[in-house]
């Protein structure tokens, strides 16, 4: 009897939606570990619906990193490891039946040149260091998506 009302239960579970909205910021996929020591990327989204935000590794392999920003919010990803990253956004994605992929979107591109996070450290004549970290900042929406440097891609892709 308990084995049939937690297969049951289980069963709903797995067949329940998405939600349709999650917490701005939310790693939905991935994630990096926050960390003072390397730079940071801050997403501000100007859309009039969420986005989705996906962070690769340019050139392909280890995981792949996505955050959901809420319509008029503003995120910072801390501690994204160094290297060059693709980013990816999709504007009002709608998730798949596994709450991890993309099953839709109104408009999905990916920008054309890679995101490059670095960290440089100099040692001054007095023994101290310099530390230089760069991220990035975006703003999505603000502008026409053909003029900032983004190509369409598909769903695929996105997920791929």
């Amino acid at each position: 009897m308990l084995g049939a009302v937690l297969a049951a239960a289980l069963s709903a579970q797995q067949a329940a939606p998405c939600p349709v909205t999650l917490p701005n910021g939310t790693a939905v996929r991935g994630g990096f570990a926050p960390s003072r020591d390397l730079p940071d990327f801050t997403i501000r989204n100007r859309e009039t619906s969420h986005v989705l935000v996906k962070l690769e590794r340019a050139g392909g392999g280890g995981e792949d990193h996505v955050y959901f920003i809420a319509p008029s919010g503003e995120m910072t990803i801390r501690g994204v490891p160094l290297g060059s990253f693709t980013v990816s956004v999709a504007v009002a994605g709608r998730f798949a039946p596994d709450c991890r992929s993309l099953a839709a979107a109104d408009v999905i591109y990916r920008f054309e040149e890679p995101f490059v996070f670095t960290r440089e450290e100099t040692a001054n004549p007095d023994g101290s260091r310099d530390v230089r970290m760069e991220g990035h900042w975006i703003e999505l929406g603000n502008a026409g998506r053909d003029n900032a440097g983004g190509v369409p891609i598909t769903v695929d892709a996105f997920n791929g």
